[in-house]
């Protein structure tokens, strides 16, 4: 994508989850792998999903829990695409927060 593509943080909402990610599962330990378009800047994006969810209040939730009950996660993008006025402290993506819907089989773990 073109370089001078502006930096802007924007969310998409929960009810239009993408489907158009392709899901590999990287391995026990390092979780699974989302990859595809971001809906904002047209970069190809990464987003790793750990196995084990660390969650701010109450107990760390199994990615295999999350996945059983197949909502879509929530993502950021994550592209290396150099995006004009990025704020400091901010080295990837171009600011727009997404949803990924999982695949309709579940995730392979």
């Amino acid at each position: 994508m073109s370089s001078t593509t502006t930096w802007k943080r924007r969310p998409f909402p929960l009810t239009q989850p993408l489907t158009t990610f392709r899901w590999e599962v990287r391995s026990d330990r390092d979780g699974v792998q989302a990859i595809g378009e971001c809906p904002q800047c047209r970069c190809v994006t990464k987003n790793v999903i750990k196995l084990v969810q660390h969650v701010t209040k109450g107990p760390a939730k199994p990615l295999r829990d999350l996945d059983a009950s197949g909502e879509p996660r929530y993502a950021m993008c994550e592209c290396a695409t150099w995006h004009l006025d990025r704020p400091d402290g901010v080295s990837d993506g171009c600011g727009a927060s997404f949803y990924i819907a999982l695949p309709p089989g579940g995730l392979s773990l």
